[in-house]
């Protein structure tokens, strides 16, 4: 189908990109075809998984969830650890149109009661280890459990096994409605600084533009990076999203791990990394390796930027780049390669205008502090709300 063809919804603004481009169901219908036999995902375990073969499971799993009563628009929560599983899952809901709702795996007591009534989710996908925690909370609107792993479901929820889900061989309901890019892709929990957690609400423009082409112009369709954050935080889910968007592919990593981080990397041939925090200096504390300077690492995001990243550059063999984002926006600001002045997050992207002001919305002086505010160029380009 053409990308005029597509991009028809009554609508002539070329900012907002063709659905083949940044919706995830139709992205993933287009590099099936085109780029079936290319790998996609490779695992801890050396599985690997082409673009057909994603497409199928995504396919399969998306028809058991549908045959649960999931539909465009619900919103479905996701409660895995990292892994195949937590990825089919991810793209499954949103191959229906449902809103992707990721949980947080740490999460029990008043905060899980709190995200499961917020998020208005009927259906949970849920790992069996985890659902023990269902018990003795309110559940709000959740009637459907679907396991993966062993486990059981509170008294009173249908429960049902991700493998059967996950296995029926047929094909999901024709959608309602296509699939548009500012359509709701996701709602992902952030930290409560000023109360409870909050759900950003992310439409598939917003997701596609966070880590997208304008904004990591380093990262092409011939890398593959590693997801080494959980599936429940923009630095997992997302980059799956990039990834997927740009025809080239990922591996995934369970949990990060400071002694097999190297040898993972190297083994699944990852060219770009993303070490957020303190991974960094974790990873210097290791005795060094062969695999530390054998892998096919290009560059490296380091956010944000360690006093140590000259370090970690001719340690590691690798270009360091560092960025300022949240969930709520796209990228905003982004340095050059290996950046000379410490404790910099980068310079604003093409694209994004960036200011910082007082109480009264007035710009500061150069040099002193302010409350940052971001306007982009693309419209639904950041979050859309908190839900």
């Amino acid at each position: 189908m053409s990308a005029t063809k597509m991009n028809d919804a009554n609508h002539a603004d070329p900012r907002v990109l063709p659905r083949e481009q940044c919706v995830l169901r139709y992205a993933l219908d287009r590099w099936a075809t085109e780029r079936g036999s290319k790998v996609y995902a490779v695992f801890e375990d050396g599985r690997e998984w082409t673009y057909a073969e994603v497409h199928e499971r995504t396919v399969r799993l998306a028809a058991g969830l549908a045959s649960l009563g999931v539909a465009q628009g619900h919103h479905v929560a996701m409660w895995l650890p990292n892994g195949g599983d937590s990825m089919i899952a991810f793209f499954a809901i949103n191959y229906l149109g449902a809103v992707y709702v990721p949980m947080n795996t740490a999460y029990k007591g008043r905060i899980l009661e709190h995200v499961i009534e917020n998020s208005d989710a009927e259906v949970i996908i849920a790992h069996g280890s985890l659902t023990p925690r269902l018990q003795d909370i309110r559940l709000s609107r959740l009637n459907t459990v679907v396991i993966a792993g062993e486990g059981g479901a509170p008294d009173g929820l249908r429960q049902v096994a991700f493998a059967e889900v996950a296995e029926r061989s047929a094909t999901p309901p024709e959608l309602e409605r296509p699939i548009e890019p500012w359509h709701t892709q996701s709602i992902i929990y952030t930290s409560g600084t000023t109360g409870p957690s909050k759900g950003v609400l992310s439409s598939y423009l917003h997701m596609y533009t966070n880590p997208g082409p304008e904004a990591w112009p380093m990262v092409t369709g011939e890398d593959r990076f590693l997801v080494n954050m959980p599936m429940f935080h923009i630095g997992g889910m997302g980059l799956c999203f990039a990834m997927l968007a740009r025809g080239g592919s990922i591996a995934m990593m369970e949990n990060f791990s400071t002694a097999t981080f190297w040898d993972l990397v190297a083994r699944t041939r990852c060219t770009a990394i993303f070490l957020l925090g303190a991974m960094a200096t974790f990873l210097l504390k290791e005795d060094p390796r062969p695999a530390e300077r054998s892998h096919q690492v290009r560059f490296a995001f380091l956010v944000p930027l360690t006093g140590n990243h000259r370090q970690v550059a001719e340690r590691f063999g690798i270009d360091i780049l560092t960025i300022f984002n949240m969930t709520e926006v796209s990228t905003p600001i982004v340095s050059e390669p290996n950046p000379a002045k410490p404790g910099t997050c980068g310079k604003v992207r093409d694209g994004v205008d960036v200011r910082l002001v007082d109480e009264n919305d007035c710009e500061v002086a150069l040099g002193n502090v302010g409350e940052m505010i971001i306007r982009t160029e693309r419209p639904w380009a950041m979050n859309h709300g908190y839900y």
